[in-house]
């Protein structure tokens, strides 16, 4: 069931065609437009939960709207002076012989200025907020409902710097952990909020916070060990202090496990060093990482061959482009290769719990994916003993994350300890030689 929308009404410019032989071509930057614009009343729906809409209450230009696919950008003004930037607008309903309104898709909006485009660089910084980051900073003195609570109608009275880390590109990383009272004259109410702050040397576009965003999501879903998602983003104007806020459609965040596995007390101090590695190293890990938190969420019910392929096969990757990237596409080597993983853990206690067996793990990638002949002697195994095969690899690729971010053995033994990847140790069957 979809949240309470925000509704807007107000007045909303349409960009005209450049060339009315392509009718299918807008000016991409409302600025080229003036005299060319046409401006249309209409509602602004923005939900949490679902595609936000624009309500146009005539055809948005001179030609019939079977024409009008998508304007990267669209700006607007409701009745109560508030100005909009609506980006990636497409239309979502034909109207045919409706000539009363068009409606369109939008997939992200800015409250508070008009850009030309998620690309303008002209932001300062920007202030990101996720509903469960205190549960990793904060776990010992946080109560589950003050996890989830939102800044919205508060007063911050003070802010205080837990971390930071400083990129290449003139970007800092800071972990914030505010202080807020409520507005109310006659609530003397002091809560904390825990908030990741990102500031640019020089200015950036909104698409280029929206990449380090998603890169510490990835970061803070393995810290959390579930997949973490922002709720809130603010941007700032350096140049004159203006606030705008942002608005998209937003995923449910998991409800964190009592136990983190990157714990943020014990590796305060290494954190800022890690962050910058994540960093340097998105691109190739991306891909890795983001397996291992999509698999996180799957019901065990719900099982199958797939997901164990995803984790074998992100095994693979990241030994290529980790370990030896001169390995090829050579499959006889896979076997090789995860000796070679084990062995660089051999003194984690959770991997020693594990009791991988690398052919085992070969023979059940290469059935599945169909590089053996199905006839051909094998020691793949299926149903439970593949899924407990997977949640034993899972363990292994976390331990390939974690030494990528720079951590020792003994280092990532103390993650292991008291976390979900402990909680699964315990959970598995019993192997007799």
């Amino acid at each position: 069931m979809s949240k309470n929308p925000l509704i807007y009404h107000g007045e909303w410019w349409v960009p005209a065609p450049q060339d009315p032989g392509m009718c299918s071509t807008f000016l991409e930057d409302p600025r080229k437009m003036m005299g060319l614009e046409k401006k249309y009343t209409g509602t602004l729906t923005y939900y949490e939960d679902k595609d936000s809409t624009l309500e146009l209450y005539l055809y948005p230009s001179n030609i019939h709207a079977s024409y009008y696919h998508k304007n990267n950008v669209m700006w607007g003004r409701d009745a109560n002076g508030n100005i909009f930037t609506l980006f990636n607008v497409t239309i979502k309903e034909q109207p045919g012989f409706d000539f009363t309104n068009t409606k369109f898709v939008v997939t992200y909006i800015l409250v508070g200025e008009h850009v030309p485009s998620v690309g303008d660089v002209r932001f300062g910084s920007c202030i990101v907020q996720f509903p469960y980051f205190r549960n990793w900073a904060f776990h010992d003195n946080i109560t589950r409902s003050n996890a989830a609570s939102t800044v919205s109608y508060r007063i911050p009275i003070k802010a205080e710097k837990l971390l930071e880390t400083f990129h290449e590109e003139g970007v800092y990383w800071r972990i914030m952990q505010h202080h807020i009272a409520q507005k109310s004259t006659f609530d003397l109410t002091i809560t904390q909020t825990t908030m990741f702050e990102i500031e640019a040397v020089k200015d950036f576009s909104i698409w280029s916070y929206l990449k380090h965003i998603e890169e510490f999501a990835q970061f803070l879903s393995i810290a959390l060990y579930c997949d973490q998602y922002s709720t809130g983003v603010k941007f700032i104007n350096k140049e004159n202090k203006h606030e705008s806020v942002f608005l998209y459609r937003k995923n449910v965040p998991v409800d964190p496990k009592a136990l983190s596995l990157v714990k943020f007390g014990l590796l305060k101090d290494k954190l800022p060093s890690m962050l910058y590695i994540w960093h340097k190293n998105f691109k190739n890990i991306a891909p890795i990482s983001s397996y291992l938190i999509e698999s996180l969420q799957k019901n065990k019910n719900k099982f199958d061959v797939p997901d164990f392929l995803i984790i074998a096969q992100a095994l693979d990757g990241y030994h290529k482009r980790f370990v030896n990237k001169k390995d090829g596409k050579d499959i006889r080597k896979y076997e090789d290769q995860i000796e070679i993983l084990l062995e660089q853990f051999e003194d984690v206690k959770a991997i020693q719990q594990c009791k991988i067996k690398p052919v085992v793990l070969r023979d059940s990638r290469h059935k599945y994916s169909h590089l053996y002949p199905d006839e051909e002697k094998s020691l793949a195994v299926e149903g439970e003993d593949l899924y407990w095969l997977t949640e034993k690899c899972k363990i292994l690729l976390t331990c390939c994350i974690l030494d990528m971010l720079g951590l020792t053995n003994k280092e990532i033994n103390l993650c292991l300890e008291q976390s979900p990847i402990s909680q699964i140790i315990d959970s598995l069957p019993l192997e007799y030689d």
